[in-house]
C-alpha cells in the first residue's frame, strides 16, 4: 500500500475522465492475469494482487534484458477528453503511481498527442533517470527509495487538430516495475490569467528563433502561432512554466523533427552519452560479427557525451572494420535498423573507411545554400570544418560490396547515413522505408538553459537529390517490419546476404 506519500494538489479546472478510457487501475484481467483493454509487447506484462497502490491489483512489468523498452498502451479519441464544458480544453494530463524494484529500472508514464502538424511526445522517467526533455511537468512524492510508490504527472497541449491520444507506461532496464491508478484528464485554462511578462518574453524569444531559422518558416502563420502559443501559456510565470507553450509552437512548424529539450537534459547530454537524446535510453556499443565470408556491423544511435566519448564511439566502429578487413571477407552488412539517430559525426567518422572519401550528402537551406557532408582521412566534416576525427585513420585494403539495412527504426542522422551510401559503388539497401526525419537539426540555447533542437535544413544525397519523407530502400523486404532481429531468420538480413554472395568478389 502507499507509504510516506504526500501529493501536491493544484487547483485546476478539469474535464471529467473520458468514457473511452478503460481499466486505468488494472483491476480487469484476462485468464492469464494480464490487464484487459491494454496492448503491450516485449517483457512480461501481468497484474499483481499483492502490491497494489490502490484497489485490488496493480500492473507489473518485468524485463529480463537491459536493452529495449516495454510499452503498455491504450489509445482513445481526443474528443472524449474535450467533453461538454463551457471552457476550452487546451491541455491533457496523465498521472499515476509508479514503483520499481531498483534504481536501475527506468519506469515511466508516457503520453503521445499526434495530428496533421506532427506529434507531441512525453516519456517521463520516474526512477533511476532524470525526466527526459519532453517532460512537461513531473510531480514526485514519496521517499528517495525506489521501492516507494511515487506519483508522476505529465502534461501536454491538446491542439484542436488532434484526433487521437495514446498513453500508458513504459519500462527500460532489467528488473520489475509496478504501475497503478492512472488518470487521464483534459484541462481547461481559459480562466487563468494571461502569462506574466517574463513568461511572454521567453515564449517570444523562442518564436523569434523559429521564425528566423526553421526549415519551414515560410509556411507558418506566425501571428496565429504566437496568439495560440500565448493562450497555451496562460497562468505561466516562469520560463519552466512556459515550456508547454513552446512545445505547442514547435509542433506547429510541422516538420516532426524539431523539439524542446529541457535544461536538465541539455546539461546531462554535455557529459553523458545516450543512444537517443529524446528518450534518454542508455548507449549501446557498436557490434560486429562474421557471417561466413561476410562481416556485419550493427550501428546504434549515439547522442550527447563528452568529446572523448564521441571519439571512442567512432573508434569502436573503425576498429570493427579494421579487424574484419581480411582476405576471406568478401562483403559487408551495415545494419542501421535500430539506429534512431543523434550525433552524425561519430558515426560518419567511424564508418568512413567503408563509405570512402568525398562528399557523401549535403544540407540544403531555405535560401538554397548547400553545405556538404564529407569524410576523408579519418575525419568527418561539414562544409569547411572538420567535426570529428578518429585517432588514427584507416583505409580498406580493397573496395568491397556493402548491403545497408534500414527500416522504420532508422531515423534522423541514421537516415543521413543511409543517404550517404547512395552514391557508393557496389552498394544496395534492403528493408523497409525509414522514419522520414532526415532533415538537419541545429541546437539553439534558451535563457533558462533549455534548448530548441530545430530543423533548419533538408538533406540531399551526393547527386543533389533532396530527400523528402521516408527513404525507400533499393529492395523492399515486405515480409520484414524493418526492425528485424540479428538472427539468421531475419528476412532483411537474408536478402542482403544473398545479394552479397552473388557479387563477383564473393564467388
Amino acid at each position: 500500500m502507499l507509504r510516506h506519500l504526500s501529493i501536491v494538489i493544484v487547483s485546476l479546472a478539469f474535464v471529467p475522465p473520458a468514457r473511452a478510457q478503460q481499466n486505468l487501475s488494472f483491476e480487469e484481467v484476462d485468464a492469464a492475469g494480464a490487464p484487459q483493454h491494454w496492448s503491450f509487447g516485449g517483457g512480461d506484462v501481468t497484474t499483481d494482487a499483492a502490491a497494489a497502490a490502490a484497489g485490488g491489483r496493480t500492473l507489473r512489468v518485468t524485463r529480463a534484458t537491459a536493452d529495449g523498452v516495454t510499452r503498455v498502451t491504450q489509445r482513445i479519441p481526443a474528443a472524449s477528453l474535450r467533453g461538454n464544458v463551457s471552457e476550452h480544453v487546451q491541455r491533457v494530463r496523465l498521472a499515476g503511481f509508479v514503483r520499481a524494484e531498483s534504481a536501475a529500472v527506468a519506469s515511466a508514464l508516457w503520453l503521445r498527442i499526434d495530428g496533421p502538424r506532427g506529434p507531441l511526445f512525453v516519456d517521463s522517467y520516474g526512477y533511476g533517470r532524470e525526466p527526459t526533455e519532453e517532460t512537461a511537468a513531473v510531480l514526485v512524492a514519496g521517499g528517495a527509495d525506489s521501492s516507494e510508490w511515487r506519483r508522476l504527472e505529465i502534461e501536454l497541449p491538446l491542439p484542436d487538430d488532434v484526433d487521437e491520444i495514446a498513453f500508458g507506461v513504459s519500462q527500460r532496464g532489467r528488473g520489475t516495475a509496478w504501475f497503478d491508478a492512472l488518470e487521464l484528464v483534459g484541462v481547461a485554462t481559459d480562466s487563468r490569467p494571461p502569462a506574466a511578462p517574463a513568461a511572454v518574453r521567453y515564449v517570444e524569444s523562442a518564436l523569434t528563433i523559429m521564425r528566423e531559422h526553421s526549415l519551414r518558416r515560410a509556411e507558418v502563420d506566425w501571428a496565429a502561432v504566437r496568439e495560440r502559443a500565448l493562450a497555451h501559456a496562460r497562468g505561466a510565470v516562469t520560463a519552466a512554466e512556459s515550456h508547454l507553450a513552446v512545445r505547442f509552437a514547435v509542433r506547429e512548424l510541422g516538420d516532426r523533427h524539431s523539439y524542446l529539450q529541457s535544461p536538465t537534459v541539455t546539461r546531462a547530454l554535455q557529459t553523458t552519452a545516450v543512444s537517443n537524446a529524446r528518450t534518454g535510453a542508455a548507449p549501446t556499443a557498436p557490434r560486429g560479427r562474421r557471417l561466413g565470408r561476410l562481416a556485419e556491423i550493427d550501428v546504434p544511435g549515439f547522442a550527447g557525451g563528452t568529446p572523448v566519448e564521441q571519439v571512442e564511439f567512432a573508434e569502436a566502429l573503425k576498429n570493427i572494420i579494421q579487424l574484419n578487413d581480411v582476405d576471406e571477407v568478401c562483403g559487408w552488412v551495415v545494419d542501421l535498423r535500430q539506429n534512431s539517430g543523434g550525433n552524425l559525426w561519430p558515426m560518419l567518422a567511424g564508418l568512413g573507411p567503408l563509405l570512402g572519401a568525398g562528399e557523401l550528402a549535403a544540407s540544403v537551406y531555405p535560401d538554397s545554400r548547400r553545405v556538404g557532408v564529407w569524410y576523408r582521412d579519418g575525419q568527418a566534416g561539414f562544409g569547411d570544418y572538420t567535426q570529428l576525427r578518429v585517432r588514427a585513420p584507416y583505409a580498406l585494403r580493397a573496395p568491397v560490396p556493402v548491403a545497408v539495412l534500414v527500416g522504420p527504426g532508422t531515423a534522423s542522422s541514421a537516415e543521413v547515413l543511409a543517404v550517404a551510401w547512395r552514391g557508393r559503388p557496389g552498394t544496395r539497401s534492403f528493408g523497409a522505408p525509414t522514419r522520414g526525419l532526415s532533415a538537419g537539426n541545429r541546437t539553439f540555447a534558451l535563457a533558462d538553459g533549455a534548448s530548441l533542437v530545430l530543423t533548419v535544413a533538408a538533406t540531399s544525397d551526393a547527386a543533389g537529390r533532396v530527400l523528402e519523407g521516408p527513404l525507400v530502400p533499393d529492395e523492399l523486404v515486405v515480409a520484414d517490419s524493418g526492425r528485424g532481429t540479428r538472427s539468421d531468420g531475419d528476412a532483411t538480413l537474408a536478402a542482403a546476404v544473398a545479394w552479397l554472395l552473388a557479387r563477383d568478389s564473393c564467388r
